[in-house]
C-alpha cells in the first residue's frame, strides 16, 4: 500500500487504530482538540461534525484553510504516535 494511499479504513482493517478511538490534535496557541475514530472510516469531531479525512478534520477543528491531518493527529493510546506514522507502519 503506497503511503498517501492509505486511508483511515485501512488503518481500521489492520487493526492499527480501533472503531471508537480517541485522536488529539495538540496545538501551541490553544487547548488541544478532540476526536473519535469511526467504525466507517471517518472522524467525529466533538462538535459532533463528520469529517471524511483527518486533513478535513484538523481543518474543521483548528479552524484553518488547511492543515494535513496525518501529523496533527495522535493517538494517545499508542504513545502519541501520528497518523501518519501509523500509516508509515502499513507501507512496505
Amino acid at each position: 500500500m503506497a503511503g498517501s494511499s492509505v486511508t483511515i479504513a485501512d488503518l481500521l482493517k489492520a487493526r492499527a487504530i480501533h472503531a471508537g478511538e480517541p485522536i488529539v490534535m495538540r496545538r501551541r496557541s490553544g487547548p488541544p482538540r478532540e476526536a473519535t475514530v469511526q467504525a466507517d472510516g471517518t472522524i467525529r469531531l466533538a462538535s459532533g461534525q463528520i469529517c471524511r479525512t483527518p486533513s478535513e478534520a484538523a481543518k474543521e477543528a483548528a479552524n484553518v484553510g488547511s492543515a494535513d491531518g496525518w501529523l496533527k493527529w495522535r493517538v494517545p493510546r499508542l504513545g502519541d504516535k501520528t497518523l501518519a506514522d501509523l500509516r508509515a507502519d502499513l507501507t512496505p
